[in-house]
């Protein structure tokens, strides 16, 4: 009997305190509802005469959070305008290692030639001819090996730039919306 006594006692205090706090409102909504605009309170009172500094403050704050986004959206353009200059000298430095790579795969073929010049006119030793011409052939897949995969890069790298140009042109399309709106609002204003 005096367990059930104790037991119903802490089960109505439980629900008791519950209800209580579920009741109260919360330290975080009494401190939103003392933020809200004074609209509601004395300012709904003042004459509208009086409301015009804070009708024109209110609007320059409005022009000012535009200005703020826009410069924003400059800031994204300016960023992935210096990302695809980054590209394009990456794509740059790439080219000159390509047309490096093709001279030096040039200069291994000429040499080759011109060995099989040599071992077609039976000049010189018929062995070392044959080893040479074998060794310059292992050179030249060797360098055509490397610009292949250089060649690959720089299409890597050119998808990359067409992506990039693709994001700049919607990101002066944003800025150019976001700058006309802003005119129009100009002009209200005036």
């Amino acid at each position: 009997m005096k367990r059930t006594v104790i037991f119903s006692l802490a089960t109505l205090l439980t629900f008791v305190w519950i209800v209580g706090c579920a009741s109260m409102p919360s330290p975080k909504k009494m401190i939103t509802r003392s933020k809200k605009p004074a609209k509601s309170g004395l300012y709904a009172q003042t004459p509208a005469a009086v409301r015009a500094p804070v009708k024109e403050a209110s609007f320059d704050l409005k022009q000012s959070l535009a200005n703020l986004r826009l410069a924003e959206e400059k800031v994204k353009l300016a960023g992935l305008k210096k990302e695809r200059a980054e590209m394009e000298e990456k794509y740059s430095q790439t080219n000159k290692k390509l047309a490096d790579t093709l001279v030096k795969q040039n200069e291994i073929i000429v040499e080759r030639r011109k060995m099989e010049a040599v071992d077609n006119a039976n000049l010189g030793d018929k062995e070392a001819n044959i080893k040479r011409i074998a060794d310059l052939k292992s050179k030249e897949l060797s360098v055509e090996s490397d610009s292949i995969q250089i060649k690959a890069e720089m299409s890597t790298l050119a998808l990359r730039i067409k992506q990039l140009d693709k994001k700049i042109k919607a990101q002066n399309k944003r800025i150019a919306g976001k700058t006309k709106g802003k005119k129009r609002k100009g002009r209200k204003r005036g």
